[in-house]
């Protein structure tokens, strides 16, 4: 068997919560407050509760083929070749997602912090530490991630209170003034971060109790809800929704305007720490599943041999698949949610559908041989 470690029900959560959460914060005020204005948060508490649909899917399959994951009863469902075709597609999503994920990494830093830095070093710094941790395996990303995830709640928490002293709760009314199409419109984006619940299914059948698998990923995205919400929302009553969606970062500059006394300020390295341990998180569980996946779809005993392979096409693609910032928001807001549906939704649907006419088929034909 290509890993051999396993985590703790909690401990899955955890990964799944960094998963769902550290990349989303950066971007997401400011598109959501573009597409549903005051009524944002709204779209933010909706889009992320969509989680929950792909969630219990993947652990209602897992139950059904224990001990394997997603890559793994493709093959079950679906027949060997299909099988095939199809656990393949989802390890080009994990490996395309990571480059986007390294590439949102980069143009932050290079963005908000060093102008003056090349855009590859950043990207390959960030993919060389996840290759590491790939290396070592899932107990290893997990045991980071214990004390990684206690600094981003930690220092979301105390930036956010901090700011309350500047909200203005005018910002949010008349609620829903438009109607519910402006919040559809912007739960799109936060839908598709909470889709990201998908890499639940490769990380399940290496829980130290796969049965509580759905607890974890219903309390990750319990708290993926809190706290993107609490963030959108401080966000938005500091800046109204105007602002909010004029902003190509937001959390960045929300971060200056907190002056407690002329004493506690300059919060913006605490902002970069934080985000940039929870993205080497998500991007090292990304960089697994796809590690994983790929050795057992070709039935390698082992995936190390690939994490190099791997990390420079995830390191290419990255510094080509955009042109710059803008043309990377453009994606995450208009193309992105659409494409992450197909793997969040619409191919775990798919076999779920096919499993359950398998299901029944066998059964038709049992009845009819003890008849």
């Amino acid at each position: 068997m290509p890993e051999k470690g396993k985590i703790s029900p909690r401990q899955a959560g955890e990964l799944m919560f960094i998963t769902t959460t550290s990349a989303a914060i950066l971007l997401m005020p400011a598109i959501t407050a573009e597409a549903a204005g005051r009524d944002a948060w709204l779209s933010v508490m909706a889009g992320t509760m969509s989680g929950f649909v792909p969630l219990a899917i993947i652990t209602w399959l897992s139950s059904r083929h224990p001990g394997r994951t997603l890559f793994q009863y493709c093959e079950d469902i679906l027949g060997r070749i299909p099988g095939k075709a199809v656990a393949l597609s989802f390890v080009w999503f994990f490996l395309h997602v990571n480059a986007i994920i390294v590439r949102q990494f980069g143009d932050f830093l290079a963005t908000a912090f060093l102008p003056e830095t090349p855009l590859s070093v950043f990207n390959f710094s960030l993919v060389l530490l996840a290759a590491l941790a790939t290396h070592y395996g899932l107990e290893t990303i997990a045991r980071a991630n214990e004390f990684i995830i206690l600094l981003v709640v930690s220092s979301l928490l105390t930036i956010v209170t901090l700011s309350v002293v500047h909200w203005d709760p005018r910002t949010f009314f008349p609620i829903m003034a438009e109607g519910a199409g402006p919040v559809f419109r912007g739960a799109l984006l936060p839908a598709y971060f909470s889709g990201q619940i998908i890499t639940l299914a490769v990380i399940l059948p290496y829980l130290t109790r796969p049965g509580q698998g759905v607890f974890s990923g219903a309390a990750a995205l319990l708290g993926t809800v809190i706290i993107l919400t609490t963030g959108v929302i401080a966000v938005q009553a500091v800046f109204g929704p105007e602002f909010t969606a004029a902003m190509r970062f937001p959390i960045h500059l929300f971060v200056r305007t907190i002056n407690i006394g002329d004493v506690l300020t300059r919060f913006e390295p605490l902002v970069m720490v934080t985000w940039v341990a929870g993205v080497f998180v998500k991007a090292s569980v990304f960089y697994y599943c796809a590690a994983l996946g790929l050795a057992q779809v070709f039935g390698l005993g082992e995936y190390r041999p690939l994490v190099l392979s791997l990390g420079v096409i995830i390191a290419a693609f990255s510094i080509t698949l955009f042109a710059d910032v803008t043309e990377l928001t453009f994606f995450l807001a208009r193309v992105g949610p659409f494409y992450g549906y197909l793997y969040s939704l619409g191919l775990p649907l798919l076999l779920l559908a096919v499993s359950l006419i398998r299901g029944l088929l066998a059964g038709r034909q049992e009845e009819k041989q003890d008849g």
